[in-house]
Order: structure tokens, then sequence, then C-alpha cells
């Protein structure tokens, strides 16, 4: 309707019979584009508006409104009174409907409410209580447009769009599901079950649940034993680390191995008292047990089994492979100054190793060793005497070492404690010690005390 170009004349109106009111805005406006009227009467005495048609005055009732494209406006945009239309004009609100929520919702600003039609909260809340509804979720209680727009806002989101995506995974803060997404979780649920599980990534914790697995401890136990090989037999690795515990020419009769092995498989039962589904068992008769210490090629190596005395004998930790820790060897001596890495001390370790009887021996040092040494001309004679490895690119020697000692079960020559690795590893934690060789470097011998006993 044309009604922005009228000219609008104030007029008074004595008595005049020949007049018609006019009942609806949309018919006065069409009279008037269909004439091509340009004039309007505003009759202050009546409060309508006016306009001469065929000797005819038709009326139209103000009801409040400055002009008829105001009139025609309000009621086009679902107003019932001027003085709404004229409140939400002010506030920039063109529909009732937007004003009857702005209203009802307590908002007293403009820019609030353009915020909230800006990010889609105004047509995205009916659709995310449908949502909720169909979902039955409960929380949280949002009762308005408004309502849904500050809780979103107070965790985080940007508009209803980016909330109600994250909402749909189950997510109501971004900080949660930005977290959850760098540890590759797309739902809340399986995210915040992982945490009461323990567990930080989501590879692990699928993992876990495949295997039916209930903590991330559960988790590190099957993962520890299953370190060098898989699949691997559970209660057989377990044993091996037992034997490795045994000091060196102590015999143990196989009883005592049974009662041992039993004591430390019952650390691995959960809460009902059975074992885990994933842990496998073959140990079970006696005979069972005799053939593995006799032919298990690692158990061989650690001690002689005795069918007769029906007992096993450990070895002397010299029939053992030894790592040495290449930069802590170097670094440590009984010289004036201990910040010295010295290739003479490995050559020294070596040495005294071999007088001992030890064949098998690897060094295994950082790569910046080499630069950092004060005897590099020492490397020759070094590597005619042990075998030297650098840690592979990008893993620490520490972090080298202690793989190979939990796959290999070798001897570690260090006077480090590695208190990170035992903080952030349980078996690191619990087993080190048993493997771990200390020194002092003293005047071109060694010190050792774990070889003394």
């Amino acid at each position: 309707m044309k009604t922005q170009n009228l000219n609008y004349v104030a007029a008074s109106m004595d008595n005049i019979n020949l007049k018609i009111e006019v009942h609806h805005i949309d018919d006065y406006c069409q009279i008037i584009e269909r004439h091509h009227i340009k004039e309007v009467f505003v009759l202050q005495s009546s409060a309508t508006f006016a306009i001469a048609y065929q000797h005819l005055l038709l009326v139209l009732p103000k009801n409040g409104y400055n002009d008829l494209h105001d009139y025609h406006a309000s009621h086009h945009n679902g107003f019932t009174n001027s003085d709404d239309f004229y409140e939400a004009k002010e506030l920039n609100i063109t529909t009732f409907h937007n004003f009857e929520i702005m209203k009802s919702c307590g908002i007293e600003d403009q820019q609030t409410f353009l915020d909230i039609q800006n990010q889609n909260y105004l047509e995205g809340f009916q659709r995310w209580m449908e949502y909720k509804k169909e979902h039955t979720i409960e929380q949280p209680v949002c009762k308005n447009p408004y309502e849904l727009f500050l809780f979103a806002t107070q965790n985080k989101f940007e508009n209803f769009n980016q909330f109600f995506e994250a909402f749909q995974k189950g997510f109501t803060n971004l900080l949660e599901l930005n977290v959850a997404i760098e540890k590759g979780f797309s739902l809340a649920a399986e995210y915040r079950q992982s945490i009461q599980m323990g567990f930080t990534y989501y590879e692990e914790y699928k993992e876990a649940i495949e295997n039916n697995i209930e903590s991330f401890e559960e988790y590190e136990k099957k993962k520890d034993l299953e370190f060098d090989e898989k699949p691997a037999i559970h209660d057989q690795k377990v044993l091996l680390l037992i034997l490795n515990k045994i000091e060196q020419g102590k015999k143990v009769s196989l009883n005592k191995i049974k009662q041992l092995l039993e004591g430390e498989i019952k650390t691995f039962h959960k809460a009902c008292g059975n074992l885990p589904d994933w842990f496998t068992l073959s140990l079970k008769e006696d005979q069972d047990f005799v053939t593995y210490l006799l032919k298990n090629e690692k158990a061989v190596k650690l001690g002689d089994y005795d069918a007769d005395g029906e007992f096993y004998e450990m070895k002397a930790l010299k029939e053992r492979s030894v790592l040495i820790d290449g930069s802590n060897v170097a670094h440590n001596s009984n010289s004036n100054n201990r910040s010295d890495a010295k290739l003479c001390n490995l050559i020294t370790m070596v040495k005294f190793l071999k007088k001992r009887g030890f064949q098998d021996i690897t060094i295994i040092a950082d790569a910046s060793l080499r630069h950092k040494v004060t005897d590099k001309e020492n490397f020759q004679e070094l590597e005619k005497e042990a075998r030297y490895y650098v840690a592979p690119a990008e893993t620490t020697a520490d972090s080298f070492l202690l793989a190979l000692v939990k796959s290999n079960h070798s001897l570690l020559v260090s006077n480090d404690v590695f208190r990170e690795y035992r903080l952030r590893d349980p078996w690191v934690a619990a087993n080190i010690d048993y493997f771990r060789l200390t020194f002092l470097v003293k005047d071109n011998d060694v010190i050792m005390p774990e070889l003394e006993k």
C-alpha cells in the first residue's frame, strides 16, 4: 500500500451527514491507492483521518496513530494498539511477536534484544524446546529466549546455532566442548564417563570400553602386560615379572612360585572379586608351571628349574642383559666438577661390569651427550668396549631406557630415580627399583652395592 507519500492536512468539520466511516485500515488504504488520492485530512475534533470521495468524506478513526503508514504497519505486524506499536518503534522492534517476547522476558535495553535477535535465539528457542521434549532432557530450565540467551552466553557460546549444535551432543559449555574435541571426543556422555573412569583421550577410552575395562588403572595394567607383545598370555607375563624380582642365587619352591603368582593375580581382580574378561590364564596345573620354567626362553635365562627338587634357582645378575644410562653415568663421579660429562666414566663402568661377568651390555644416551662430553677422543675406545646407541628422534633416552626395561626386563645402571616417570607410569613406580643398579664412579673404579649382595 502506498501510504508514505500522502499529504496530511489538519482540518475541522461542521456537521455534515454525508460521511462514511471505513472500519478497516486495509480497505481505507486500497481506496486511496485505487483513486490516486494525495491529500488526507486529519480531523482533530473527531480524531479521525478523512479523504474526499465523490462528494463524501470517508473517515477512519485514528486510534492513536500519527499517520496511515504507521497504522498500516502496526496492523500488518500484529500490533493491536498504537501504544504498543510506538513503544516498539522506539526500541526498533517491528513485530508485535518480538515486542511481546521482549516485554514478557523483562528485557529493558534495545541492544540486548538485538543481540538475542541477531544471534538467532528468538527463532531457535522453540526449536530447542521441542528437541528437549523429544529427547526427555530436563536441564537447563530456560522459560524464554532471553533466559536461553543468558545461559548460553554465560557458557561462552557466540550464537544459538553454535549452542544448539553443542547441546545436541550433550554439551552446555563451550570450554568443555573444546577440551573434549581436543581429546578426541564428540559426545559429552562419553567424555564425562571417560573422566569418571580416569581417562584423558578418546582412543584409550574407546579401547577400554571395547575390552570391558572399568578404569584407567585397569587399562594401564593390561597395557603394561601387553607392552612388548600382543596377544599376551597375561598370567605368564605376571609370573615373569615376579621371577625378575627374586634375588640372585635364591632357590624358590614350585609351591612358593604358585603362591606368589596367585597373590599377584589377585591385584587384577575387580571389585566383584572376578578377574577381568581380558585377563588370560594358562598356568593352572603344576605341570603348566614346570613346562613354563623349563621351556620359556626368558624364564630359562633368569634361572634354572630343578625338576627333582621342585625348585627354581635364580641365576646371578651377570647372566642378564644390562642397559647403561649413558648421560647419567657420564655425569656421575666423585670428581670436583660433576657438571662435566666424561666418556671415561662410561668406559670405567663397562670394564667394571665385564669383570663381574656381564656380557650383554648396551649404552643408551641422548644425542646431545656427544656434544657435552669433555673427552670426545674416547668415543672410539668406548664403542669398542660396548654397544653405544643414541635414543630415537623425538624420544628421550630416559623414555627409551624405561621402555626397554619394561619389555625386556633388562637391568638398568642409573642413579636417576625417574621421579617424573613414577608419577605418570604406575609400572615404573612399582617395579623400576627391582631393575635399577645404583653406582659411584671413583678413581677409575665403580662401587655398586647391588652386586655386593
